[in-house]
């Protein structure tokens, strides 16, 4: 009997995420919308992060949606969301980071937004989270994005859906980047013509916990960006890095004097 090719497929990357995985792994099962396949991508974690995943295969065989998993090591996140958008067969994919959890109706209300659509990429808002699951604040995307793509990141990409025919025509992410291969992405996205379609609702809540949340890797984002910016020939791409680098040490600043309240 042949099987139906699902409509969308939902990519989670995951390494050691034993902590926050179950979270995302049931907001997938759990969507009103049901036509999608789940494919999830471990790293080799050494946690409980297997065993959690292989807990939910009857969940979502009863429900009848495919749902596959790998584990083996990888040159990093990109890599490991390259492996999954390789083995995607919907036409729209979604990116579901390991410690972030969709809301119930994200994937209809894009269904919704889409209307047949191709060389597409859909985004909606995004709640930014603490590890207590409490709103911090509500993220719009940056809807002008020819205004400010030379900027900055100007959609959520956690929130974010792209059709398969955008990897199609311009590549899967380049992993020569550690933190910022998502906004090289939605760049070349851009300069492809690709269409950017955007919906007024919270799609996804990402927790403040994450790589690119690290006092570590602000900096490290900070130069990602600055390169992409150049490849492209921004004018003031060293003007915003710069930007970008004060903006830094305030974040750190403002941690350390809540911290020690």
């Amino acid at each position: 009997m042949k099987t139906e090719t699902p409509l969308f497929s939902i990519v989670t990357v995951s390494y050691n995420s034993e902590k926050t995985i179950r979270d995302t792994i049931k907001s997938v099962l759990n969507q009103v919308f049901t036509n999608f396949e789940y494919i999830l991508v471990d790293g080799k974690s050494t946690d409980k992060t297997v065993e959690i995943i292989k807990s939910f295969e009857n969940q979502f065989k009863e429900k009848k949606i495919p749902y596959q998993w790998i584990s083996e090591k990888d040159a990093g996140i990109y890599d490991a969301m390259n492996k999954g958008l390789k083995l995607a067969s919907g036409e729209i994919i979604g990116i579901l980071n390991s410690d972030d959890w969709y809301t119930k109706t994200a994937i209809s209300t894009v269904v919704e937004k889409n209307q047949n659509n191709t060389n597409t990429i859909i985004s909606g808002k995004k709640n930014k989270v603490n590890s207590k699951k409490e709103i911090l604040k509500t993220i719009q995307n940056k809807k002008d994005i020819a205004a400010y793509i030379h900027k900055i990141m100007p959609i959520n990409h956690p929130a974010t859906f792209v059709h398969k025919t955008v990897y199609d025509k311009i590549g899967l992410f380049d992993t020569q980047y550690k933190l910022s291969a998502d906004y090289d992405l939605i760049y070349r996205a851009f300069n492809a013509n690709a269409s950017f379609l955007f919906v007024d609702e919270v799609l996804v809540n990402m927790r403040n916990t994450g790589a690119t949340h690290q006092s570590k890797n602000l900096f490290i984002t900070a130069k990602e960006d600055y390169h992409i910016r150049k490849k492209n020939k921004v004018t003031l791409a060293f003007f915003y890095y710069l930007k970008r680098i004060g903006f830094n040490y305030l974040v750190i600043i403002r941690g350390y004097l809540f911290k020690n309240r």
